[in-house]
């Protein structure tokens, strides 16, 4: 595939949730993280009203790849890989037909309250997007090159092991990184980095650190809608084009 592309590519909204679940959890982060399946729904629905549709990662490469505007578009995102994410999340998406990407922590797959395999496997085989958290929730920007490239690549060679076309996308647990973690995502041929929160950026239109709209706890409609309706970020992939290879 030729990638030339233009120098600024207009990202979609980035949405970051962590868990849906019917029960809130006891202690009160897990509280404001954690989203009922009414709110999720109603969070879907009004994506809908304003026109907007949801993509995955691969959707995201192609467009990167061809020099694609996706300023219409949504791209959902989930972190940590909760058991509570197929539970109620998954169903959810079916049900209106939209998708997501599950960020996870190959570490953590099959223990309790996290993701299985097959789980895992289920929603990729739906159209969702499964990518990188990991193999431990740990911040990368506080490890050395070679913890940072265990977490990293042995993360993403799981994933790629287990799931055709996983691997392109890398979410840093707690926004965490530095240069030394960029090169890293970018030598495993990952096209895209995201972070929590802006001021963890250095450059904000690199395709490595991307920001996401964080979603919490009784969120109103109206207030979600106007986070993603002021989503407004470029990348720029002129100097450093994602490598054909890992284009679908």
């Amino acid at each position: 595939m030729n990638l030339l592309l233009a120098a600024l590519i207009a990202l979609p909204a980035v949405v970051m949730y962590h868990r849906v679940d019917a029960a809130a959890p006891s202690d009160a982060i897990s509280q404001r993280l954690t989203i009922s399946p009414a709110q999720f729904s109603g969070e879907l629905r009004e994506l809908q009203r304003m026109g907007l549709h949801t993509i995955g990662i691969a959707d995201l490469a192609r467009a990167a790849a061809r020099g694609e505007s996706l300023q219409r578009a949504v791209l959902l995102t989930f972190d940590d890989g909760y058991g509570d994410q197929f539970r109620y999340a998954f169903p959810i998406l079916q049900r209106l037909h939209e998708r997501a990407t599950f960020f996870i922590n190959t570490g953590t797959i099959g223990t309790p309250g996290h993701l299985t395999w097959t789980q895992v496997e289920a929603m990729a085989q739906s159209g969702m997007s499964i990518e990188c958290h990991g193999v431990d929730h740990v911040d990368l920007g506080i490890l050395g090159v070679d913890e940072q490239m265990y977490q990293i690549d042995s993360c993403i060679a799981e994933l790629r092991a287990h799931l055709r076309g996983s691997g392109m996308a890398f979410a840093y647990p707690s926004g965490a990184f530095d240069s030394s973690t960029i090169t890293i995502v970018r030598d495993a041929g990952v096209l895209f980095g995201f972070t929590t929160d802006p001021r963890f950026q250095t450059d904000v239109r690199s395709p490595f650190q991307i920001t996401r709209i964080r979603v919490l706890n009784g969120m109103s409609d109206g207030y979600f809608a106007s986070l993603v309706g002021r989503a407004r970020s470029y990348v720029d992939f002129s100097s450093a084009p994602p490598p054909a290879d890992r284009v679908p």
